[in-house]
């Protein structure tokens, strides 16, 4: 009689997304460091403290994204919609700020925002079972439309804006960044809640086996919901973080952040297979990115390059994943295999 096939219990299907965590972060750690010498070497002024100052910068409200990507991705899915998101959230409550020069309702009407976008995918694809990529594709050309229609193409300036806006973004913490240490905030408290809660942790089993999910009596379509509603809370906050940074608001800001998103989650080890990776990664994978082009903008090398260069980095990265899911799958059936009774 063939060995009783049993799905995983919950507490292996945690593992799994475990297994191959500190693998990944410490190869992310390891590149980071690689990357930092190298581009010492080339340019001097790579490693000074002002530079340094502005690739964490440049990487913070990008983390924030990628974090809402990985999010989204730990449970097998995708979000191609967060630029848009971003982009709507952004304009809409700068235009608040700009009218009524509020404070906390700016910042709540931004994450309101985000998170009723990002519920809308979710709804879409886990309730009307629509592929992800197809349904946040149109919700991408959607958010980005009613941008242009509340807007009217015009752009929201920087004398518009309250000062606090402004002024914010600028302020240091232990001679950091604010923006910078709001970030590794946000990554901290995403990744606790991840590992440490047991909503957390069901999204990496959905991720790892939907199956066994709904065996255990997870409702897998809320889980999907709730990722996608965290994911656009994120986005929310990240749009206006970065309507602050850059001062003037256009239609078309974040346009394009869906794949740098999407660079920065894969590269720092998040699996496009779902159930495995960590937020961290994620955050490493924005620091990563924003080394590269900074590296490559102090060595005078065209925009073209470095667009080669990150996409070149993302289909090593897909790559690796790839193999390295493969040799899980592998481990894993052998083990099952052993354990199987004769």
């Amino acid at each position: 009689m063939p060995p009783e096939r049993s799905l995983p219990s919950l507490k292996s299907l945690w593992a799994n997304g475990e297994s191959v965590l500190r693998f990944r972060v410490t190869g992310v750690l390891a590149f980071i460091v690689i990357l930092g010498m190298t581009f010492s070497l080339l340019s001097p002024q790579f490693l000074t403290w002002q530079n340094l100052s502005v690739v964490a910068s440049n990487a913070a409200i990008l983390a924030i994204v990628a974090v809402a990507q990985a999010v989204v991705l730990l449970t097998r899915n995708l979000d191609v919609s967060v630029g848009s998101i971003m982009g709507l959230a952004a304009y809409v409550s700068a235009d608040y700020a700009a009218r009524y020069h509020g404070g906390a309702e700016v910042l709540a009407f931004a994450l309101s925002l985000g998170l009723i976008l990002g519920s809308i995918n979710g709804l879409i694809v886990a309730y009307a079972r629509v592929s992800p990529l197809i349904a946040t594709l149109g919700t991408m050309s959607l958010y980005r439309g009613l941008t242009f229609i509340y807007a009217h193409g015009q752009e929201i300036t920087s004398s518009r804006l309250p000062s606090w806006m402004l002024v914010g973004v600028d302020f240091r913490v232990f001679g950091l960044p604010a923006i910078v240490v709001l970030s590794a905030i946000v990554v901290a408290l995403v990744s606790t809640f991840l590992r440490r809660y047991p909503l957390g942790r069901s999204i990496y089993a959905v991720g790892s086996n939907p199956p066994a999910t709904v065996f255990y009596g997870l409702r897998t379509e809320r889980i999907v919901l709730f990722a996608y509603a965290l994911s656009g809370l994120m986005c929310g906050l990240a749009g206006l973080l970065y309507a602050a940074r850059v001062g003037t608001v256009t239609v078309v800001l974040a346009t394009g952040w869906e794949m740098s998103s999407l660079a920065a989650a894969v590269i720092g080890g998040v699996s496009v297979a779902g159930g495995s990776g960590s937020v961290i990664g994620a955050a490493l994978g924005a620091l990563v990115l924003a080394a590269i082009d900074n590296g490559l903008v102090l060595l005078g090398v065209a925009e073209f390059w470095r667009m080669f260069i990150q996409g070149s980095a993302i289909v090593a990265a897909v790559a690796v994943d790839t193999l390295i899911n493969a040799q899980v799958r592998k481990s894993m059936k052998g083990a099952r295999l052993r354990r199987a009774p004769v």
